[in-house]
């Protein structure tokens, strides 16, 4: 009957025009919606999904398994009317995102207004869905700025903050939008939003995991990468759309649900039927993958209570019965016998409430016991004729004690508290030091107990300017030592060496040159001890030596030179040899190989290439004008811009005859061997 009196509504929602958002963005729910509270019933009753056991670990097949995970999605499934077109879905957001009042949509990521498109949280190509299901459910689409929709692009959600790669800001705002990190789990990249809306990300992509998931694996790989899956426009590539579990329910706790998010929540079931379930009881979140509730702002402030246990127990047991139904307790006293008070233990686990003799606990926040007592009728019209009493609980420092009094007519009780004494403290105090905190130690002389009590922070290390132990070279770093002149503590910190010609780490050849300083073998130590001298002209004998030690100095199996200008005595002797080997160099032609002669940019992408195996490159379409289809050079330039070892030297020129520099060349050596 319940279940037929809650389709009967969502077909009344359907009927009818959707309703417009009329919440306030970024206020907390405080409560409940009645279309809300009406959705949630029979089978689907909140106390019966609370009951629901989730998963036995945080595997996905476990939590996919789970019961409280198939009655989620039978609910949010069942009563869902799918729209007719994707294309259609646009012209609902003037409702469903509306604010203020305006019939302009709030763009998602910026909370702001103006152009927008559809962003899908669940990004498609890790979904197996197109403009269908999930792609054109209004739960899971958002108006975003086509730039911000763009940027955020396909990387997964996370943490990024801290070790960001880049951040958006937003023009109209100067604030911060996005912290993204393009590098994390290969092609992923992760991608952090604003705190103010890190709730409904989180609560979105729990949407369409419960909802969307297919028992196939399609959109299940919601903190965890799976196969792919799908084919054409509605496959998945299976890569996770969350970091982590635990960033999913850190951002549901970081930022809960307002008075906005539950309208839209509203608007939307106005128009498809059914409930972001997360949204109207985010606590589902934590039941659904066996994670404890923390104490965070609800719409609901009961569905904590609805797993507590309540227990009964009357006073004296002869002086009446109880019955719960819920929350509420009524009590029943036999005849003769009245209703005095109800108390609860722990005292602070409910708010406990009394209407006549009913007694209604609401919201529960933990496991507690509740003692309702009886006593007779007052025999004693005209008053109680009290004894003198008695000491029933000594008082302690901490604790009160009782005294019981007794009517020596009707033998009614009557008892008053003792105050509690306190203790009597003896106090030692303990000044803080460098890294140790003070601190006050406390013993009561009269029971005994003992308390530490923070006193001044540390005070922190005094370190004097330093002084330089080693300087730095080639072969070892520096090491500065610094003494705390307050304790005596040393520190030792690392000087890297640096060349005095190579100092800033923002140019384009730092990480090279150390790259190359410090391979093992080294590829090139500088033209001295202290210079790189990274814009000297680099010969093809250095070239070729660089190359020879970056692939680890291997020995040729021919030791004779087929060029005259190559002999035993030269430092490139070897190199040359490889090379020649190798097929990366026939030399410069007529018996020589012209080691000293400048190596062009053609000629360093040709030997770089041919050392990789003379890969072929997948696209033919080159953005420079100087490099001809015939020239000999083109292959490797077009495998060298593919696989980033080069740009050119402006966005349409190569300049393949300009001479190649110390940091040019070990610039492209250090992209071919390590990026």
């Amino acid at each position: 009957m319940k279940r037929a009196m809650m389709m009967a509504l969502l077909v009344l929602f359907l009927l009818t025009d959707g309703m417009t958002n009329p919440g306030t963005r970024h206020e907390t729910a405080q409560t409940l919606s009645a279309p809300a509270e009406a959705y949630y019933t029979g089978e689907y009753a909140p106390e019966t999904l609370f009951a629901l056991a989730g998963p036995d670990s945080q595997a996905e097949t476990a939590v996919w398994n789970s019961p409280l995970r198939c009655a989620l999605q039978s609910l949010m499934r069942g009563t869902l009317t799918e729209l007719p077109s994707y294309n259609r879905t646009l012209s609902y957001f003037a409702d469903t995102d509306a604010s203020g009042g305006s019939t302009e949509p709030l763009r998602f990521y910026c909370d702001d207004f103006g152009p927008c498109n559809r962003e899908q949280l669940w990004a498609e190509p890790h979904g197996a869905f197109y403009h269908e299901g999930p792609g054109q459910d209004l739960h899971h689409l958002r108006p975003a700025d086509p730039e911000a929709n763009l940027v955020r692009g396909t990387m997964a959600f996370g943490q990024a903050r801290e070790s960001e790669a880049a951040c958006q800001v937003w023009p109209d705002t100067e604030n911060p939008v996005f912290w993204y990190q393009t590098d994390w789990m290969g092609e992923l990249g992760r991608v952090e939003v604003r705190d103010e809306i890190k709730g409904d990300v989180a609560r979105i992509l729990l949407y369409v995991y419960v909802t969307w998931g297919g028992e196939d694996g399609a959109n299940r790989n919601l903190w965890t990468d799976q196969p792919e899956s799908g084919a054409g426009l509605s496959s998945s590539d299976g890569l996770r759309v969350m970091e982590s579990i635990d960033t999913l329910l850190d951002w549901m706790r970081l930022d809960p649900v307002d008075d906005w998010e539950m309208g839209r929540n509203d608007a939307v079931q106005s128009i498809q039927g059914n409930r972001n379930v997360f949204i109207d009881y985010p606590e589902l979140a934590f039941r659904l993958f066996g994670s404890p509730i923390p104490d965070m702002p609800s719409p609901s402030g009961e569905a904590h209570s609805l797993y507590c246990t309540l227990s009964t127990a009357a006073e004296p047991p002869e002086g009446g019965s109880l019955t719960v139904e819920g929350r509420v307790v009524t009590a029943c006293p036999n005849p003769g016998w009245v209703v005095e008070e109800g108390s609860l233990d722990p005292a602070g686990a409910a708010e406990l409430s009394r209407s006549g003799d009913c007694f209604r606990l609401s919201p529960l926040r933990e496991d507690c016991s509740l003692t309702v007592r009886f006593s007779l009728e007052d025999p004693c019209a005209g008053g109680h004729d009290w004894d003198q009493g008695s000491v029933t609980r000594k008082p302690g420092c901490e604790t009160e004690g009782e005294r019981r009094y007794c009517c020596t007519r009707c033998g009614a009780v009557s008892t008053e508290p003792i105050p509690a004494l306190g203790h009597d403290w003896l106090s030692y105090t303990v000044g803080p030091g460098c890294e140790r905190a003070g601190y006050t130690l406390e013993s009561c002389r009269r029971c005994q107990a003992e308390r530490e009590l923070p006193g001044d922070p540390p005070l922190g290390h005094d370190w004097d300017a330093g002084t330089v132990t080693r300087e730095p070279s080639q072969s070892c770093p520096g090491e500065r030592c610094f003494r705390c002149q307050r304790c005596g503590a040393q520190r030792l910190e690392e000087i890297p060496f640096r060349f005095l010609d190579v100092q800033d780490e923002g140019c384009y050849y730092f990480t090279p040159v150390y790259w190359a300083l410090y391979h093992r073998p080294s590829i090139t130590a500088g033209t001295d001890p202290l210079h790189f001298s990274p814009g000297l002209v680099c010969s093809r004998a250095q070239v070729m030596t660089f190359l020879w030690r970056a692939f680890g100095a291997p020995t040729p199996e021919r030791q004779d030179s087929p060029f005259g200008d190559v002999t035993p005595g030269d430092y490139f002797f070897l190199p040359v040899l490889w090379a020649v080997e190798r097929g990366i160099s026939a030399g410069s032609g007529q018996g020589c190989f012209s080691p000293h002669a400048p190596c062009t940019r053609a000629q360093i992408v040709t030997f770089l290439w041919a050392a990789a195996g003379r890969p072929e490159p997948s696209s033919q379409t080159l953005p420079f004008t100087d490099v001809p289809p015939q020239a000999y050079y083109r292959q490797a330039v077009l495998w060298a811009v593919e696989q980033g070892v080069t740009a050119g030297s402006s966005p349409s020129s190569f300049s393949p005859e300009l001479p190649c520099s110390r940091a040019q060349a070990v610039t492209m050596l250090w992209r071919m061997m390590e990026a």
